[in-house]
């Protein structure tokens, strides 16, 4: 389970460990279980601890049994599901003016994304291999395997996604966003597997973590989830899954119809 962050930033913001001696940092690990590893530009690979520092264009990967959480200076967070790679392309803020860009690569995996103060004023970008994702004010999932990318929205103002010269975009929570536009939309219970896998199970069991945004996605006055009176399996998968099982369910296109 993740530590609250609120509990770790004063420590977090002050500590860098193990950085180039030329390096500016631009962020610190929240939460590391068992351990990520960090390859910072021009250096060598390192073990990435709780308080550790990153920099600009650092790569950073999970193993298959590991996940971890960052957090920037702007209070965004970003959340590493096992088997997943990133590199922080880039991260510039100006706490006086509050201006700034974030920027990041998705090569391998899955995560989730929390906009701090710079998402709320212009598009934090996601790219993957096939897709660029814009985020304003808002928190996503963001999944890439073999040349698919996927990303849903869980809450805020929008998700673009750009993707062979198209842009689509949207609002909605739940809603599923991929090389070819809009697919609909998944169920809560989906993203609460999605949340668990990369975030750990919610202390005192059930629910879901905090500032995950994940409520119904369909409330009542959205009419029905489907046309055709689907309902989403609560147990697709069972007591044990892993982000193979998520993108199976995902390329097998599991979404609610409008």
């Amino acid at each position: 389970m993740m530590r609250p962050l609120a509990l770790l930033r004063p420590a977090l913001l002050a500590a860098a460990f193990a950085l180039p001696a030329s390096a500016q940092q631009i962020g610190t690990v929240a939460s590391s279980e068992p351990t990520l590893r960090g390859t910072p530009p021009g250096a060598a690979t390192r073990t990435l601890a709780l308080g550790s520092g990153l920099v600009s264009n650092e790569t950073v990967a999970s193993s298959a049994s590991g996940r971890g959480q960052l957090l920037f200076a702007d209070q965004s967070t970003l959340s590493l599901a096992p088997n997943t790679t990133i590199v922080l392309d880039r991260f510039v803020y100006d706490p006086a003016s509050g201006a700034g860009a974030v920027g990041l690569s998705l090569t391998e995996g899955a995560l989730r994304f929390i906009g701090g103060t710079l998402s709320r004023q212009q598009d934090a970008v996601i790219t993957t291999p096939t897709a660029s994702i814009g985020i304003r004010g808002s928190t996503v999932l963001v999944l890439y395997r073999g040349g698919q990318t996927y990303a849903i929205f869980i809450a805020g103002e929008r998700m673009c996604i750009v993707s062979g010269g198209t842009q689509s975009c949207t609002s909605r929570q739940g809603g599923v966003l991929t090389n070819d536009g809009y697919a609909g939309s998944v169920a809560s219970e989906f993203l609460t597997l999605i949340l668990s896998l990369i975030d750990g199970n919610p202390a005192g069991g059930g629910g879901t973590g905090p500032g995950t945004g994940v409520d119904n996605p369909n409330p009542s006055e959205r009419g029905p989830v489907s046309t055709i009176g689907e309902e989403f399996d609560r147990m697709i998968f069972e007591d044990d899954f892993t982000l193979d099982a998520i993108f199976e369910f995902l390329e097998e296109n599991y979404f609610y119809e409008e």
